[in-house]
């Protein structure tokens, strides 16, 4: 479980470190583009089921990039930009608790026999 929390913590400090060198230029572009890859990365781990493995975290970033598109279209691009960015960190921090009970279960499994 630590481990867990350390790689969220760790995806949410890179998107933290990119940020600033991206304020600069073409705020809506960045913000546009940020947001299209957060709703990608969303996508993709609906569609490979992580939702029952680690649907708390889904919904956290669903909502996260809900709010993201809430401020891009109020012109609140770099605001937009961060959410998205932390929205696509959740997306990657439910793909890995996803990947890790299905490990542990596996393990477990294995223990048994």
């Amino acid at each position: 479980m630590k481990k867990l929390m350390m790689i969220g913590l760790a995806a949410a400090s890179l998107s933290a470190i990119a940020m600033p060198g991206a304020a600069f230029a073409g705020d809506e572009d960045d913000a546009r583009v940020a947001i299209a890859a957060a709703k990608a990365k969303l996508d993709s781990a609906e569609k490979a089921g992580v939702g029952g493995n680690a649907g708390d975290v889904l919904n956290k970033s669903r909502t996260i990039l809900e709010e993201a598109n809430a401020r891009f279209k109020k012109d609140e691009d770099r605001h937009a930009t961060v959410l998205a960015n932390e929205a696509n960190a959740l997306a990657d921090l439910a793909v890995a608790t996803a990947e890790l009970r299905a490990l542990e279960t596996e393990r477990s499994k294995i223990a048994v026999n």
